[in-house]
């Protein structure tokens, strides 16, 4: 036989005056949030959705080799949910600079609305000048969710930092989500 967990349950302004025990959730129903008590916080500390910290960029680093000097080979992989809107949007993520760049990398995550398609490039060019949107790392990529494109070039040197441009084809940006990944390698210098 299954076990029922109900937790206090109230409409936000209930909850905001409420000073559970500490450790106790409570469901905020207005808001359809879980609240965490303190035992001292009127209200407690409402906790975030899954929606609200898939936007967090994450940087993910291994570095491969390390002089005794400190001399470093790093390989990253930097990736951000990037919400779609208008002719074109732009990551917050970038290529760092001076890096080498294997490939950008997209992932539809939530269905593409307005487009028929979408180009993906760098803001700023590997030699440092505006880049001409081109599909330098994808061209006509689909707008379904689950849609993806490992957009591989090079290696290429980057010497300015840059960030992400998704371009519309076919329309504009109504809606939709992608997850946007740089894939790249950094030398950093010695440190004595």
């Amino acid at each position: 036989m299954a076990v029922q967990v109900q937790l206090r349950r109230g409409a936000a302004t209930d909850i905001a005056s409420f000073r559970g025990a500490p450790g106790e959730i409570v469901v905020d129903t207005t808001n359809n949030r879980l609240v965490l008590c303190d035992g001292v916080t009127d209200g407690g500390v409402p906790l975030a959705k899954l929606s609200e910290v898939g936007q967090v960029p994450v940087t993910a680093s291994a570095i491969v080799a390390q002089s005794q000097h400190g001399a470093t080979t790093r390989f990253d992989v930097a990736e951000e949910l990037v919400t779609l809107s208008g002719a074109t949007s732009q990551s917050t993520i970038v290529i760092p600079e001076r890096a080498i760049v294997f490939a950008v990398s997209v992932l539809v995550v939530s269905a593409i609305t307005g487009v028929t398609g979408f180009n993906v490039d760098a803001v700023i060019a590997p030699g440092g000048s505006t880049d001409t949107p081109s599909g330098r790392f994808g061209v006509g990529i689909g707008i379904a969710a689950g849609s993806s494109n490992s957009g591989v070039i090079g290696p290429t040197a980057w010497y300015q930092a840059s960030a992400i441009q998704l371009t519309a084809q076919g329309g504009t940006f109504a809606g939709g989500t992608v997850r946007v990944a740089i894939h790249s390698l950094t030398c950093g210098v010695p440190q004595s």
